[in-house]
């Protein structure tokens, strides 16, 4: 497979990050959409999650699995904030792509796991599941609580980013339902090389408990939005009360 150098620029730090060199040459059969190759595309939710993952998220000494890797682009950054990081696609050429770039970026404490998520035999928890656009189509909704369900530790957190899709709302609401807890949102500003569609705003979604409230990793903004939507549901952070009714999604920041 060719590749080509592209760049990717977050606040503060540059990452060089390969990728295929013509995308149109791996498409074999445009009606099979199975094999469309999703993964060599760099994509706005990739770079928008990868900012709030640089800017807001210390991960020192945590264990991130990213579902749908491509190229890895924010599992290196959770490698470059402290973690250790599986990269999962059910493309092989995904994840040779993913641990390239990692290497190119200095990311060593990583592994790579081939499957698809309706077939995800995995046998370990994380303190972290990552992923960009994954749930666009409702089709998988299903199989990807499945892996959430079964390979998130105890507290540990749910990542998700989305360009604005419903399927992905109406998702994150029910998760929020099912597993009664506290989500924070944010939209992160994305610009890309594009002459028709440069500009996107980027959900994102981060779930996790009162619980470890007060031992989370985030940064003073994140933990300020979060403080103040629970003083608004009336709990107090740290609370340990997963099942509450209180509407817990208030701390949303654009």
């Amino acid at each position: 497979m060719r590749t080509k150098e592209i760049t990717i620029y977050l606040p503060g730090l540059t990452l060089p990050l390969l990728v295929p060199g013509d995308v149109e040459e791996l498409i074999i059969d445009p009606a099979d959409e199975e094999n469309i190759p999703l993964w060599a595309e760099v994509w706005p939710a990739a770079r928008g999650l990868a900012q709030y993952i640089w800017t807001s998220l210390d991960f020192t000494g945590m264990s991130v699995l990213e579902l749908g890797a491509g190229a890895g682009l924010p599992g290196i950054v959770c490698g470059l904030k402290g973690a250790s990081v599986t990269f999962s696609d059910y493309k092989p050429e995904a994840l040779e792509l993913a641990e390239t770039n990692a290497r190119l970026s200095g990311v060593k404490n990583i592994a790579c796991f081939l499957a698809d998520w309706r077939n995800f035999h995995l046998n370990r928890r994380f303190d972290w599941i990552i992923g960009s656009d994954i749930l666009y189509d409702p089709k998988f909704h299903s199989f990807l609580a499945e892996i959430f369900q079964a390979h998130l530790k105890p507290g540990g957190h749910l990542l998700i980013s989305h360009p604005g899709r419903p399927a992905t709302f109406r998702f994150a609401k029910d998760w929020q339902s099912k597993t009664g807890c506290l989500v924070f949102e944010t939209i992160i500003p994305v610009t890309v090389e594009d002459p028709y569609f440069p500009y996107y705003s980027i959900h994102v979604h981060h779930f996790f408990s009162y619980r470890d409230f007060s031992r989370q990793r985030i940064s003073e903004r994140v933990r300020s939005a979060v403080e103040g939507a629970i003083r608004k549901a009336g709990k107090s952070p740290g609370e340990n009360n997963e099942t509450s009714k209180a509407k817990r999604n208030g701390a949303t920041s654009k």
